[in-house]
């Protein structure tokens, strides 16, 4: 299997955006993480951009990565059209609905997602994304690990391969967190500190995913929304 220990390289490119999470153990009882967004940085990281080919990813559902498998086919095409992923920019924005928790790391998915999946929001579709998430076995995020091979889909080798940058909808974290926190007895605060702690690689919290579908697209970014919430 490639290996891509070296993949936190593309923070170069993070640095440029503000709010990039750590990776420290879950500290439940901290204080809850006051939302400190800077418009101007973020304007400036994604107009600053040279890239030629600007890719901007939207999703609202899990559904098993699939935005992120849309992401590499797309930069796979590009690719064999004879462009350099170095000549493209992925932007993902997960918002709305479970997509979300494809941007929190293994931390967050051992400690919430994996053992209380149940004890969050969903509809009748949802119900069935769910069911798949407890068939992880408590491993942690299971689109964060590399999978090795020209195909690899996972967040690691999107941010190694093409510095793919994820931007997560502060108000959908909020809802999860309260969701989970109100059915644990714990306050729903502790749970979005630790969901804010514990982003992946080149994510960070946005206001609100439905504006940054729009801020982004601003910026000259092509959209292409995988996914859309489902009904009851």
């Amino acid at each position: 299997m490639t290996t891509r220990k070296d993949f936190l390289v593309a923070g170069s490119v993070a640095a440029t955006l503000p709010g990039i999470a750590g990776a420290a153990p879950p500290t439940p009882h901290a204080a809850a993480v006051k939302l400190d967004f800077d418009l101007a940085a973020f304007t400036q990281s994604l107009a600053s951009a040279k890239q030629p080919h600007k890719l901007l990813f939207a999703a609202c559902e899990l559904n098993g990565g699939e935005v992120l498998g849309a992401t590499r086919n797309t930069l796979n095409a590009y690719r064999d059209a004879g462009v350099s992923w170095s000549d493209t920019l992925p932007a993902l924005v997960l918002y709305h609905g479970l997509a979300i928790l494809l941007a929190f790391d293994d931390a967050v998915w051992n400690q919430y997602v994996i053992p209380h999946a149940e004890k969050l929001p969903k509809t009748a579709d949802q119900a069935r994304q769910i069911a798949s998430v407890r068939k992880n076995d408590g491993r942690g995020n299971p689109c964060l690990r590399e999978q090795g091979g020209a195909n690899d889909t996972s967040i690691r080798a999107l941010v190694a391969d093409a510095g793919a940058r994820f931007f997560v909808c502060n108000n959908a974290a909020h809802g999860v967190a309260n969701a989970i926190g109100s059915s644990l007895g714990k306050s729903p605060d502790a749970v979005y500190n630790d969901f804010a702690q514990h982003l992946v690689p080149n994510a960070m919290l946005v206001p609100a995913g439905v504006w940054a579908v729009h801020a982004i697209q601003e910026q000259r970014f092509t959209l292409l929304q995988t996914s859309l919430a489902s009904n009851v």
